[in-house]
């Protein structure tokens, strides 16, 4: 009690440089590290923003750090850290395997480091895209998760300290045209790199939440591409 009586009694700095030195004897006479800073943060993948132009800064983390799952929380950004292999399973038609073709050829001239593939042998793959309704899509193995309810498309990653290890999308060619399913594969394969949110801010945009046939990228979009994977 004495002891505590005269710690009080000092002034604050002499209070911070007690409290350093008693926190250093601690540490030798108990032979304790200081601890490391854990090098997967949520800022572990995040770009040097400061010679981006405001709007597309904005629109980066709008996409990145966001998501359906938690809108109003701010959360790590995930990439992809090795090549993606795509393996195409359901029932897709040549002009489904086509426009996934123009998607992968198109994202990968944004890309440096890492490249897109599409595979025919499921064992190679890490990423897997199914065609067809969502009661198919249920049924089959390597569609990881359980779809309840209405989707034109969906998509949902496993990862490892924010590393993604593998993707699965859903492209619903039961209940949409063929410009919608255009729209929807390039949508999926694109968020599934770890572009996670959808937003009203530009109908020209690839992440737009309201309904959507467009089958390009949006000048915007490229830009925050790029910004994640050059």
């Amino acid at each position: 009690m004495a002891s505590v009586a005269i710690y009080l009694g000092l002034p604050d700095e002499q209070q911070e440089r007690l409290k350093t030195y008693l926190k250093s004897e601690f540490k030798a006479f108990f032979n304790l590290r200081e601890s490391e800073p854990n090098p997967n943060t949520k800022n572990r993948f995040l770009p040097d923003l400061s010679g981006v132009d405001e709007e597309t800064a904005y629109y980066f983390n709008q996409i990145l750090r966001y998501s359906e799952q938690r809108p109003h929380t701010e959360g790590p950004i995930f990439k992809w850290e090795k090549d993606i292999y795509i393996h195409l399973y359901g029932n897709y038609s040549q002009s489904n395997k086509k426009e996934v073709m123009k998607v992968i050829k198109e994202l990968n001239r944004l890309m440096v480091g890492q490249r897109i593939h599409l595979v025919k042998n499921p064992k190679r793959a890490n990423s897997f895209i199914f065609f067809g309704s969502i009661e198919e899509h249920n049924k089959q193995t390597w569609s990881g998760k359980r779809l309840d309810g209405q989707f034109y498309g969906h998509f949902h990653i496993q990862s490892y300290q924010q590393e993604i290890q593998r993707a699965y999308m859903f492209v619903n060619t039961h209940d949409s045209n063929m410009k919608r399913q255009r729209h929807v594969i390039r949508e999926e394969i694109t968020q599934s790199l770890g572009f996670f949110n959808d937003t009203y801010d530009y109908p020209e945009s690839i992440f737009y939440q309201g309904y959507s046939e467009r089958t390009s990228f949006a000048s915007i979009d490229e830009e925050i591409i790029k910004l994640l994977y050059q």
